[in-house]
C-alpha cells in the first residue's frame, strides 16, 4: 500500500505530475484549507474572477479524498466526498469539465509510480471499502449526465466508487428533488440519495443558476432534519467570479496571494492584460447577423486570425454563421449547445486544429482566420483563447464571462473586441436579460473614453467598483421556498402523489422554464402507419438511443415544431442557449397527428403525439418526417442523421448492425459503393426470403460483413468497419449468424453479444443490470446461460451489502441490517409460480429455487399461464415470509422495521404504499433459505391494505434517518444487487 498523500506540498507534486506545471498559490491554499478538514468541509463560495482556473477544484476534491485512503483500512468513515458533482447550466461546458475528469482518472488508472500511483491505490482503498483485492478497483471514474440513456447512469452502480460527474442543473437537479428526469420512478430514490450524501456539489457560475443554488440550500438545511441523522458530507459550492449572497452570509474562499496583480505571474498576466472593446450603436436598418459577420471579418482583415462571435439568439448565431461561411478566405465554426455528442467532438477536434484551446494559444502559428460563431453555450468556463471577439450587447454578468474567452492566457498581443449595443431609444425588454440590457448598454456608453471600454479582468473590476452595477446583472429568479411538505411529496416516489410540487420552479426560478427533451434520429422507423409501430418499438429495444447520438432541444420549442403543419418547413428558433430558457416558444400546439417515439429506459419505447411529451424526456424522431429538422439543432450536412449503430458501438462496446434502405443510403458513396448495392441486395424482399430460406440471407450478411471490414474508410466511419469484422468473428458460422439474426419489418438487425474493448473509446463497463422490470432483475442476458440459484444469489447481495455499508462506515447495527435485507431481499421468488415463470412456464415440482434464468417468461399470456398474478411483486411475499420468522429479525423494533422496509422497496416500489396486486389462488410457500429459520406463507400477502405496517414504517423511518438518508440506505442495497447481478451476468454462475 502507498503512503497516504496527507501533505500541501504533495498536493504540489500530484498537480505538477498532472498537468506538467505547478498549481496557483489559491489552489494550493484551498487544497490545505480542505487537507485540514479531512476532506469533509469545504467553502460556501470560492470566488475568483474568470480565467483562473476554477475547474482545479476538481483535482482538490480528488485529492483530498485520496488523502482518506487508510481510514477504511482502519474501520473508520471517509469523510471526504465519494462523489464530485459538477454543474453549470451552459450544455457545451459540461462536455468540458468530463474531459478534464476523465484525464485525471485515466492518468490515475494508468500510473506506475509518484504521486500519482500512491493517489491512485488510495482511490482504490476508498472503492473496495478497505478490504483486500483493491488492486483491481478503478481509482476515479468519468460521468456525464445526459438523462434516461445507457451510460448516463453507470455512475449511479456503486456508491463506494470514487466518481466525477459533469451534468447541467436539470439532470443533477431533478435527480436530487427525487424526480430524475427521463427516468422511471422506481430509481428516483437511488439518484436522491447518492447525490445528496457522500457527495461534493461544485455550481460553476451560480450567477447563472441562483434558484438552483438556494434548493441546495434548502437540501442541506433539511438534510438535519432527522431523529438519528447519519452525518454524510453534502457539500454544495459556488465557483463564480461574481457570486450571488443567496439571500444569506456564506464562508468564503478568496485569492489573497496577490499573484493576480503581479505583472510577471502567469496569473497576473491574464489578469492585467487589457481587452479594449469598441461600441458600435446598431442602427434600425441594420440585419445584426450581417453585422456580426462583418464586424468579424473586419478584425480578421485587421491581422487576427482566431475571432470568436457571440450571439444571444441560437437564430442569429445560425444566420451569423451562414454569412461567414459564404467568406472562401475564412474557416468558420458554429458552436451551439443544440448539437449531438459526436458533432461535438468533430467541432472540438476542429478547435484543436485550429490551436484555439488555451494549453495551444501561446505556440499558435495557424495562418489561416478562423472564426468561431458561438451562443451563450461558451460564456462559462469554455477553455478557449481568441485573439478577436465580437458581441451582441448583453447583461454585463454575462459580457465579463465572455471576454473570459478573449486573450485567456494573457499573451502578449494586441487583441482586439467590438459590442454591438442596441438602440439607445430602444425601450423593450429583452426576453433574456430583461431590463439589464438596455442598463448595461447605458453604463457602457457613459463609461466609454473615445468610444472603447477596457474589458481587462483588472480593468473591469475597477470600473465596477467605482459604479452601482446591480441592476446591470442579469435579473436573478428566486426559488421558491422549500417547504417540508415539498420534500414530503417528492420523498413519495412509489406511487407519486397527485398533485405533485413542479420540480423546475426550485431549478430555474417560477418562470415557465421546463426542462429540454433529448431528441435523436433513426432512419429504421416507420411510424407512418400504425401498424408499423410494433416493429419500431422493437428496433428501438434491439438498439436503445445512447447519448453521443442525443442532442438537447428546447422543450416546448420541440411540441411546436412537431406540431407544425406538413407544409411548414421549419419554424424558427428565437430562443437562448441556456438550459431550460425558451421564452419564445409558445404553450399552445396546434392539432397533429404526427408521432415520435419517447424512450423510457427499461420500461422501453412509447408512442406519443406532440401533447403528450413530457419534459426530460428521450425522443426518437423518424429521419422520413417531411418537415424539415434542422431547425432542432445544428447538424452538420455531412453527418449522417441516424448514429444510432456508431452511439451503441461507443457506449456498450458491442457490435451492432442495422440495415434498413434509409441507413444505406447514408453510407457514403465514396467509400462504400460496393458495400451499399451488397446490402440493397441483401434487403431486397427480406421478409419472405428470409422465411423461405434464412441460411441464404444469413450467408449473404455474411458477405457484407466481410466487405465492410475490409473496406477502407476514414475516422468518423472507421468504426462501421470495426464493427463488421467484430460481427463476422462473433457468428463466424451460417448456423450462428442464422440465428443471431432478427428480421423486423425491412429492417435486418444484428447485435454483438461479446463485449469488445477496441470497439469503444475506453468505455468504463459496468453491467447492464437494472432492477425496475422482473425481465431484467430476473433474466439473464446470455441464452445458453446457467441459471443463478437463490441459495448462491441472496448471500451474495448480503455480502455486496455489507461491504458497502462497512465501506461507508455505518454503525454495526445498521451493517447487519443491510446484511439481513440482502439475504431475504428475494425470498418471495420461492412462490412457485413465480419459479414456473423461471422455468419458461414450465410447472414447477421442486427442486433447486432459481433467482434467475435466461428462461424468464417475458409476454403477459406466458404469465398467465403460469399463474402469477398481473401486477405481481415477489418482494411483498419476500416481506411476509420474512414476518413468518420474527426471531430472525432484530430485536430492536427500529432495525426491525428497517430490513422489511428495505426488502419492500428493493425494487423501488412501498414509497409510502405497496402496489395493489389481486391473488385470488391460495398458493402455500414454504421455505428455508436463511440457516436455522423455516419461513412460510399462504394466500395473498395484502400489504396494500392501510393497516399492513408498510406505510407506517416508511414514514417512521423518515422521520428517523431524514428524507434522503433514508434513500440512500435503500441505494446501498439495490446497488447491492446490482453488482451481484452483474457479477453473475459476467461470471455466468450458478
Amino acid at each position: 500500500m502507498q503512503e497516504s498523500p496527507q501533505r500541501t506540498h504533495s498536493f504540489d507534486a500530484f498537480f505538477s505530475e498532472l498537468w506538467g506545471v505547478g498549481p496557483f498559490s489559491w489552489q494550493r491554499n484551498l487544497a490545505e484549507r480542505v487537507l485540514k478538514s479531512g476532506g469533509a468541509s469545504w467553502p460556501e463560495v470560492i470566488e475568483l474572477p474568470t480565467g483562473s482556473g476554477k475547474t482545479a477544484c476538481l483535482d482538490i476534491a480528488v485529492f483530498a479524498l485520496a488523502s482518506q485512503g487508510r481510514s477504511p483500512v482502519a474501520g473508520q468513515p471517509v469523510q471526504a466526498p465519494r462523489r464530485v458533482f459538477f454543474v453549470v447550466d451552459r450544455r457545451m461546458i459540461v462536455d468540458e469539465a468530463f474531459d478534464r475528469a476523465r484525464k485525471i482518472g485515466t492518468k490515475l488508472q494508468q500510473a506506475k509510480k509518484g504521486v500519482l500511483r500512491s493517489v491512485a491505490d488510495n482511490l482504490r482503498i476508498v472503492a473496495n471499502g478497505g478490504r483486500h483485492g483493491y488492486e483491481a478497483c478503478h481509482p476515479l471514474k468519468a460521468h456525464l449526465l445526459r438523462g434516461g440513456v445507457y451510460r448516463s447512469e453507470t455512475w449511479e452502480r456503486d456508491p463506494l466508487q470514487p466518481s466525477i460527474i459533469a451534468g447541467t442543473v436539470d439532470q443533477v437537479g431533478s435527480r436530487l428533488l427525487f424526480r430524475s428526469y427521463g427516468r422511471g420512478e422506481g430509481i428516483w430514490p437511488i439518484h436522491a440519495g447518492l447525490i445528496a450524501n457522500d457527495s461534493l456539489i461544485l455550481l460553476d457560475e451560480a450567477h447563472c443558476a441562483l434558484p438552483f443554488l438556494q434548493t441546495l440550500q434548502g437540501v442541506a438545511r433539511y438534510r438535519k432534519w432527522a431523529e438519528r441523522p447519519l452525518a454524510r458530507s453534502f457539500c454544495p459550492v459556488v465557483l463564480s467570479a461574481t457570486p450571488p449572497s443567496a439571500g444569506r452570509e456564506v464562508k468564503s474562499f478568496v485569492d489573497t496571494s496577490g499573484e493576480g496583480s503581479d505583472p510577471d505571474h502567469l496569473l497576473g498576466k491574464r489578469q492585467l492584460a487589457p481587452k479594449p472593446a469598441r461600441l458600435r450603436e446598431l442602427k434600425s436598418s441594420e440585419s445584426v447577423p450581417k453585422v456580426l459577420s462583418t464586424c468579424a471579418e473586419q478584425l480578421v482583415m485587421s491581422g487576427l486570425n482566431a475571432v470568436v462571435v457571440f450571439a444571444n439568439r441560437v437564430s442569429i448565431a445560425r444566420e451569423a454563421y451562414g454569412a461567414l461561411s459564404t467568406n472562401s478566405g475564412l474557416e468558420t465554426i458554429l458552436l451551439t449547445g443544440r448539437m449531438r455528442g459526436f458533432d461535438k467532438e468533430n467541432q472540438a477536434r476542429r478547435l484543436r486544429e485550429f490551436e484555439l484551446y488555451s494549453s495551444q494559444s501561446a505556440e499558435r502559428r495557424s495562418s489561416r482566420p478562423v472564426v468561431v460563431i458561438a451562443t451563450q453555450t461558451l460564456e462559462v468556463g469554455a477553455d478557449l483563447d481568441f485573439d478577436g471577439l465580437v458581441t451582441e450587447c448583453a447583461s454585463l454578468d454575462a459580457l465579463r464571462q465572455r471576454f473570459g474567452r478573449l486573450n485567456r492566457m494573457g499573451r502578449g498581443i494586441k487583441c482586439r473586441a467590438e459590442i454591438l449595443l442596441p438602440q439607445a431609444t430602444s425601450k423593450k425588454e429583452d426576453p433574456v436579460y430583461g431590463h439589464a440590457l438596455r442598463s448595461t448598454a447605458e453604463w457602457l456608453r457613459k463609461s466609454q473614453i473615445e468610444g472603447e471600454i477596457d474589458f481587462g479582468i483588472a480593468a473591469l473590476a475597477a470600473s465596477v467598483a467605482a459604479s452601482d452595477v446591480s441592476c446591470l446583472n442579469k435579473p436573478a429568479l428566486d426559488a421558491p421556498v422549500m417547504l417540508p411538505a415539498h420534500v414530503d411529496c417528492w420523498g413519495q416516489t412509489n406511487p407519486q402523489p397527485k398533485p405533485s410540487p413542479e420540480v423546475s420552479i426550485f431549478l430555474h426560478g417560477p418562470e415557465d422554464r421546463p426542462a429540454d427533451v433529448q431528441v435523436c434520429w433513426r432512419a429504421d422507423l416507420d411510424l407512418g402507419d400504425p401498424g408499423h409501430s410494433d416493429d419500431a418499438k422493437r428496433i428501438l429495444e434491439l438498439c436503445p438511443p445512447s447519448s453521443p447520438e442525443l442532442m438537447p432541444v428546447p422543450f416546448k420549442f420541440f411540441k411546436r415544431w412537431l406540431s407544425a403543419g406538413e407544409s411548414e418547413t421549419g419554424v424558427n428558433d428565437e430562443s437562448a442557449d441556456i438550459e431550460g430558457v425558451d421564452p419564445s416558444a409558445a404553450s399552445e400546439t396546434g392539432e397533429s397527428t404526427r408521432q415520435v417515439m419517447c424512450w423510457h429506459g427499461l420500461r422501453g419505447p412509447e408512442l406519443r403525439s406532440a401533447n403528450d411529451i413530457r419534459p426530460g424526456e428521450v425522443i426518437v424522431i423518424p429521419t422520413e418526417f417531411s418537415i424539415d429538422s434542422s431547425p432542432l439543432g445544428d447538424l452538420p450536412s455531412d453527418s449522417p442523421r441516424d448514429m444510432g449503430d456508431r452511439a451503441h458501438v461507443r457506449m456498450r462496446a458491442k457490435a451492432m448492425l442495422r440495415l434498413h434502405p434509409r441507413i444505406i443510403d447514408e453510407w457514403p458513396d465514396d467509400m462504400l459503393a460496393q458495400e451499399k448495392e451488397l446490402a440493397a441486395n441483401l434487403l431486397s424482399d427480406l421478409g419472405l426470403r428470409h422465411r423461405e430460406g434464412p441460411e441464404e440471407v444469413a450467408q449473404e450478411t455474411a458477405d457484407v460483413l466481410k466487405s465492410l471490414a475490409n473496406s477502407e474508410l476514414n475516422e468518423e466511419w472507421r468504426w462501421l468497419a470495426d464493427s463488421a469484422m467484430a460481427l463476422d468473428n462473433e457468428y463466424s458460422t451460417t448456423d450462428k449468424l442464422s440465428k443471431a439474426l432478427r428480421v423486423v419489418g425491412e429492417s435486418l438487425v444484428l447485435a454483438g453479444n461479446k463485449r469488445n474493448p477496441d470497439l469503444a473509446e475506453s468505455p468504463e463497463y459496468s453491467g447492464e443490470f437494472s432492477d425496475e422490470r422482473d425481465e431484467t432483475a430476473s433474466a439473464t442476458a446470455h441464452p445458453n446461460g446457467r441459471p443463478v440459484l437463490l441459495r448462491t444469489h441472496l448471500p451474495g447481495v448480503a455480502e455486496f451489502a455489507r461491504k458497502h455499508a462497512v465501506g461507508c462506515g455505518l454503525s454495526d447495527e445498521l451493517v447487519k441490517a443491510l446484511e439481513l435485507a440482502g439475504r431475504l431481499h428475494d425470498l418471495g421468488k420461492a412462490d412457485p409460480r413465480f419459479q414456473s415463470l423461471l422455468r419458461g412456464g414450465s410447472p414447477w415440482w421442486g427442486g433447486d429455487l432459481l433467482a434467475k434464468s435466461a428462461q424468464f417468461c417475458r409476454n403477459r399470456e406466458a404469465r398467465t399461464a403460469a399463474g402469477y398474478p398481473s401486477g405481481g411483486r415477489h418482494e411483498l411475499l419476500s416481506v411476509r415470509l420474512a414476518e413468518s420468522a420474527p426471531d430472525m429479525l432484530p430485536q430492536d423494533e427500529d432495525l426491525r422495521a428497517l430490513v422489511l422496509h428495505l426488502v419492500a422497496s428493493h425494487h423501488g416500489f412501498c414509497r409510502p404504499f405497496a402496489p395493489v396486486v389481486f391473488d385470488e389462488d391460495s398458493i402455500e410457500v414454504n421455505c428455508d433459505l436463511v440457516e436455522g429459520y423455516e419461513m412460510h406463507w399462504k394466500g395473498p400477502t395484502q400489504l396494500e391494505r392501510i393497516d399492513s405496517g408498510v406505510s407506517e414504517r416508511f414514514w417512521n423511518l423518515t422521520r428517523k434517518y431524514g428524507w434522503w438518508e433514508l434513500a440512500w440506505i435503500e441505494a446501498l442495497l439495490r446497488t447491492a444487487d446490482w453488482r451481484r447481478s452483474a457479477w453473475e451476468e459476467n461470471h455466468n454462475a450458478e
